[in-house]
């Protein structure tokens, strides 16, 4: 079963930057820090996007543009699903990134 992303995980674009995480609005907790829940992702800013400025467009992914799955069936929060370790997404760069969970902050919840 995944883990229950919390607000110390590490999550990156999939070109070696890092999604800079707010503490998002949860009231649920986990390893000592808010959980994160449905929403909480989108617009969060990247820094350290591996992919550099070319020709044709090619930019450095700046923000998450979406969160497409890893959203927990069984555990909400304020009517919002929980976010797992298997969180799938895109961002703003060309070629658009892909979340990638580097560690998810708690490995004591978990959720399907």
């Amino acid at each position: 079963m995944p883990n229950v992303l919390n607000a110390d995980a590490s999550i990156g674009c999939g070109h070696g930057g890092t999604v800079q995480l707010g503490a998002g609005a949860a009231t649920l907790t986990a390893g000592g820090a808010k959980v994160l829940a449905a929403g909480d992702l989108d617009g969060r800013p990247i820094s350290g996007c591996g992919t550099k400025p070319a020709p044709g467009g090619i930019v450095p992914c700046t923000a998450v543009v979406s969160v497409t799955g890893g959203m927990a069936a069984t555990l909400s929060d304020g009517g919002r699903a929980a976010l797992l370790d298997t969180v799938t997404g895109l961002t703003n760069g060309n070629p658009p990134g892909t979340l990638v969970v580097l560690s998810p902050g708690q490995t004591i919840l978990r959720a399907r």
